[in-house]
């Protein structure tokens, strides 16, 4: 066999190695984000216990007050304002959740992107090389 189509069969396989870790690699950093969209969403969920955790102890600060001055909070402003308060609270951790879950949505959209990157990578990295083989069989044959 000539030395040239030995070289030819080697840049084959480099290119077909090659675009393989472009499409492995874009599966891997898919993966990556995946954890890290997991990892957002748990973190999201402690974040807003914690919001709902403090939400209890201001009421509850709250309430102590109330009593210590001897104000009823059954009714009137009192009632008023702890409403306010939960409803302030509750708001609170909702935009804690919406937040990370836009964040965890953004990390898995950043993944179908790596994912595509590596596949065409991987198509552009194979069809380079098979041309390059191509062109160099050619001149083979011609000399």
């Amino acid at each position: 066999m000539a030395p040239a189509l030995v070289a030819m069969g080697v840049s084959l396989l480099g290119t077909g190695l090659s675009a393989f870790g472009q499409y492995r690699s874009g599966q891997a950093q898919e993966a990556a984000y995946k954890y890290n969209a997991a990892a957002t969403e748990e973190k999201g969920k402690y974040e807003e216990s914690q919001a709902r955790e403090r939400l209890k102890h201001l009421l509850g600060t709250q309430r102590a007050l109330y009593g210590k001055a001897g104000v009823d909070i059954t009714s009137g402003s009192p009632l008023l304002m702890m409403l306010e308060t939960t409803r302030e609270g509750e708001v609170e951790a909702l935009n804690i959740r919406r937040g990370y879950q836009t964040e965890a949505g953004i990390q898995r959209y950043y993944g179908k992107q790596a994912r595509e990157a590596g596949m065409i990578g991987a198509g552009s990295t194979f069809l380079t090389g098979l041309g390059q083989a191509g062109t160099e069989y050619a001149r083979y044959k011609k000399g």
